[in-house]
C-alpha cells in the first residue's frame, strides 16, 4: 500500500507545482483595482501551495506509519465501503438526494408516506431547477440520463 500512497502524494505535489507555476504572477503583478484587493493570482497560488503541503504530509505519513500486514480489500467491510461510494456515483446526485431525503423524512422525522414521497421528489427537483436551470451548473448525472431523463 505504501507505494500507492507515496505515488498519490507525488501526483498531488505535481499538480500543485503546475498550478503554482501557472499562477506565479502573484508576486510580480500589481494588486487589484479595489482597496485591499490582492489580485487575481493570489487565490490559485496559495490554494496550490496548500495542496503541495498536503501532498508532503501524505508522503511523510505514508513513509513513517507502519503498514498493515493484510491487504486493504480483504473483508466484507472493505467491499461495503467501496459500494457506499460507487452506488451514489452511478445513480447520480438527484436520485441519491431524493432517496436520502425520503429515508431521512421517514426514519427520523416519522412523516407519513405522502410527505415522504413529496420530499423525495421535491428536493431533487428544486436542486435541479436551482443549479441546472438557475445557475447553469451541471451536476453529476445518473446512468438514466442518456435515456432522456433530466437526472
Amino acid at each position: 500500500m505504501r507505494p500507492y500512497q507515496v505515488g498519490t502524494a507525488a501526483a498531488i505535489g505535481l499538480i500543485a507545482a503546475v498550478a503554482m507555476f501557472d499562477s506565479r504572477d502573484v508576486f510580480a503583478s500589481a494588486p487589484g483595482n479595489a482597496p485591499g484587493d490582492v489580485g487575481a493570482h493570489f487565490y490559485p497560488f496559495w490554494s496550490a501551495a496548500l495542496m503541495a503541503i498536503a501532498g508532503l504530509a501524505i508522503a511523510y505519513r505514508a513513509l513513517t506509519t507502519p503498514q498493515a500486514v493484510e491487504g486493504v480489500f480483504t473483508g466484507r467491510d472493505s467491499a461495503v465501503a467501496v459500494l457506499k461510494l460507487v452506488v451514489p456515483m452511478v445513480l447520480g446526485i438527484y436520485i441519491v438526494t431524493g432517496l436520502y431525503m425520503a429515508l431521512y423524512a421517514r426514519w427520523v422525522g416519522k412523516y407519513n408516506w405522502f410527505w415522504v414521497a413529496f420530499i423525495g421528489a421535491a428536493f431533487p427537483a428544486a436542486i435541479y431547477l436551482l443549479f441546472e436551470i438557475g445557475f447553469r451548473v451541471s451536476l453529476p448525472k445518473s446512468v438514466f440520463f442518456e435515456s432522456g431523463l433530466p437526472f
